[in-house]
């Protein structure tokens, strides 16, 4: 059996999420279109390249406590 951990609203800044809104491609979006899930290892892809660091950090913290995909 396997899991599938979903982080909701982790503090990113609104650079951050706009940059990752622009770029990634959601997993998920919800039936009101309120809110989006994003695979992780994407997220970190796009936050290291374009330099986000602070956010970078959090997400590989994440990512080591097993999430797989962030929400907001």
């Amino acid at each position: 059996m396997s899991r599938v951990i979903v982080e909701y609203n982790p503090p990113l800044t609104i650079k951050s999420q706009k940059l990752i809104r622009d770029n990634i491609t959601p997993s998920m979006i919800s039936n009101d279109e309120t809110s989006c899930q994003y695979e992780i290892s994407m997220v970190a892809d796009i936050l290291l390249e374009h330099e986000h660091t602070n956010d970078v950090h959090m997400i590989n913290n994440l990512i080591l406590d097993g999430v797989d995909y962030i929400e907001f």
